[in-house]
């Protein structure tokens, strides 16, 4: 049975087909229980995106973007260049552009008035770059705690950093990359021991401090991650 919880729908229990309902009345009562600090967390991490949607057009567009994680800082440039500058990746948005030139400078071109294309276009660059810089770490921290997973997804999810399938398919937020690279090996190395411990048990949390001593400080850091990050990043 896995939680999940969104404006749209509010909280939702998915439980497998195979499931009896008998079965299914008998559990998820305890299962909810459970998943109460979890609960918390989320619906706390939803309040805090909705108090930043009504300014959304207020937030103006990022001259320069800081991947905290890695220590890049990006800087953009709005208009028109030549686009004779070295080797860019370019990614369209509508009637906008944007190009990777060189020495972590961004450019975009086109009609910009519209914000929300304009954080939709960088969403779509850091979700690109994220997949690169964080399969490279999670690969590195699956190496040295021999947690081996199968596959890797990044996304731009709502409410979550990070989860770990039956499968040990692992998904991460492409957010990551705005956080301090402390927290950022915290949240994957948590997933990581998902592939042993699929839920939040004691013999997870067990598992997990023998790898990191402090992860229940760094646990509490990350539920307060969500106000910290840019504006930009909460446009949809």
């Amino acid at each position: 049975m896995r939680l999940t919880i969104s404006l749209e729908k509010g909280i939702v229990v998915v439980v497998p087909e195979s499931m009896s309902q008998r079965r299914i009345a008998k559990l998820i009562p305890e299962f909810v229980k459970d998943k109460q600090r979890w609960l918390s967390e989320a619906i706390e991490k939803l309040q805090a995106r909705e108090q930043l949607r009504p300014v959304i057009e207020q937030c103006p567009l990022p001259e320069k973007i800081t991947l905290h994680a890695l220590g890049h800082v990006f800087s953009i440039i709005y208009g028109s260049l030549s686009a004779t500058e070295g080797c860019f990746l370019p990614k369209a948005e509508g009637s906008l552009t944007l190009r990777y030139l060189d020495d972590y400078k961004l450019e975009i071109r086109g009609d910009f008035g519209n914000k929300k294309r304009v954080f939709a276009l960088l969403e779509t660059f850091f979700k690109d770059y994220a997949r690169f810089y964080l399969k490279q770490r999670l690969d590195q921290l699956s190496k040295e705690a021999n947690l081996p997973y199968n596959r890797l997804t990044v996304r731009a999810q709502k409410t979550r950093w990070g989860s770990c399938s039956s499968k040990k398919n692992i998904n991460l937020n492409y957010r990551l990359l705005f956080i301090e690279k402390e927290l950022l090996d915290y949240i994957l190395l948590h997933e990581l021991v998902h592939t042993v411990h699929m839920n939040h048990s004691k013999a997870f949390w067990i598992f997990l401090e023998s790898l990191m001593q402090d992860a229940r400080s760094r646990d509490r850091q990350v539920n307060r991650l969500t106000r910290d990050l840019p504006c930009w990043i909460f446009y949809k």
